[in-house]
């Protein structure tokens, strides 16, 4: 089915390119070196999966959405319904992101790079999950998924290297960040499939455990790579997961929003400085 899926991606996202490449409009932009084979796939590939989301969502194709598939068994690490509407915020920064990747193809050789086909690569990725899931290959989902954090995460290194801008940096960090959650949201969803709704107490404990990686995971990214957006995306979701699990057990949910808590101050709070300030302080 993935085979498939990526093949008819492919050829829609080349029909969509060739189609703007034939119309005034993007003769003009060939003209202004903005618009290369390169750029136009991106775009194309960018549009196809906007479009390919709001049908498998707003026209149910298979039957369903992503939320009622997650939604078929209780699964304890999974954002509560709200938090998913930062995909809206994705798709609108990574139109962000290509315009300012677009500007610069001037200055760029016209031919495919790193970044670009990591670009298209992701988008196929991404197209292909959400056919998967909506048909409840979630076991497949989980390594298409899988591959698309690699593909993510090797975009997010070479970004970093490439990009200086907000505009550059910025809108990738917020894909890779929700990405990050959706492997483990998928991997939970797999294993409580396949144990038919989980193991009591365990479920629990891999919650916390689950939770307090994906934190340290943001606080790593944060002081690693002086990234505010990846954490950032971590603790909206983690605060998600918190509100899903109160569902379930507010004890469990209590712990998840003390955790976050934890994470937030330990990440974003300059203990540090302010140790050093209050000695300072003492010493005046």
């Amino acid at each position: 089915m993935t085979t498939r899926n990526q093949q008819a991606y492919s050829g829609a996202t080349r029909s969509v390119a060739d189609r703007f490449n034939r119309t005034k409009v993007g003769k003009a932009a060939r003209k202004s070196g903005y618009v290369t084979p390169e750029t136009a796939t991106m775009w194309a590939a960018y549009a196809v999966t906007v479009l390919c989301n709001l049908l498998f969502e707003a026209a149910r194709l298979g039957g369903t959405t992503s939320g009622e598939v997650a939604n078929l068994v209780y699964v304890w690490f999974m954002p509560a319904g709200y938090v998913f509407a930062i995909w809206g915020l994705i798709y609108v920064a990574l139109a962000v992101w290509l315009v300012s990747y677009t500007r610069s193809a001037p200055a760029r050789p016209p031919r495919f790079g790193t970044v670009s086909t990591l670009f298209v690569a992701s988008c196929a990725l991404n197209v292909a999950w959400l056919a998967v899931f909506h048909f409840l290959q979630v076991f497949v989902g989980l390594f298409i998924i899988a591959a698309l954090w690699v593909v993510m995460a090797t975009l997010y290194m070479n970004v970093r290297r490439t990009m200086k801008t907000a505009a550059g940096r910025v809108p990738i960090s917020i894909y890779t960040a929700w990405v990050t959650v959706a492997v483990v949201a998928n991997l939970t969803t797999a294993i409580t499939w396949a144990l038919d709704g989980g193991i009591p107490v365990l479920n629990e404990l891999s919650l916390l455990l689950l939770v307090a990686g994906v934190l340290v995971v943001g606080y790593v990214m944060y002081k690693r790579f002086d990234d505010l957006a990846f954490p950032l995306v971590i603790l909206w979701a983690c605060i998600g997961v918190g509100v899903h699990a109160a569902e379930a057990s507010a004890l469990v949910a209590f712990v998840v929003f003390l955790m976050c808590a934890f994470g937030a101050v330990i990440t974003f709070v300059p203990l540090g400085r302010l140790r050093a300030a209050a000695a300072h302080a003492r010493q005046a």
